[in-house]
């Protein structure tokens, strides 16, 4: 049974040995034989239908690590800026604190910083930085 295998084996890999880089003719002929090692009851079709099908299954399961992998980067990327602009945010918390003394009363600090005639760009500090700013004068910056 097994050298009517190898026979089929060889032929098939025969017939595909010049369309398949070399690496994946070896990882070819290895799922090949593995699952004929699982179920020498198969025809040499339903192994290599088998192989196929095993082929997918990692494909998807690598494409869906892939993205778990990409999300927990860009979940890290976030956290990084997020902390740097916290840490901008406090370096300048004495000239918003000194803003927000000259202009009492005012809904956000945005407000403060239009009526003094100064933007956030002005205090070294980006849009998103002024959000957070008013999340943590507000208490919601944690």
């Amino acid at each position: 049974m097994t050298d009517q295998f190898d026979a089929q084996l060889n032929e098939a890999l025969d017939s595909v040995r010049d369309m398949l880089p070399a690496n994946a003719l070896l990882r070819l002929e290895a799922k090949l034989r593995q699952v004929h090692a699982e179920r020498p009851d198969l025809k040499g079709s339903e192994v290599v239908n088998i192989a196929f099908d095993v082929f997918e299954g990692e494909a998807i399961d690598a494409r869906l690590a892939m993205e778990e992998a990409r999300a927990r980067v860009d979940e890290a990327a976030a956290a990084e800026a997020r902390l740097a602009s916290m840490q901008r945010v406090a370096e300048r918390s004495a000239e918003l604190d000194a803003v927000e003394a000259r202009y009492p009363g005012r809904a956000t600090l945005a407000e403060a910083l239009t009526d003094a005639g100064i933007s956030w760009a002005y205090l070294g500090l980006t849009d998103e930085d002024g959000v957070l700013a008013e999340e943590i004068r507000r208490g919601f910056g944690k």
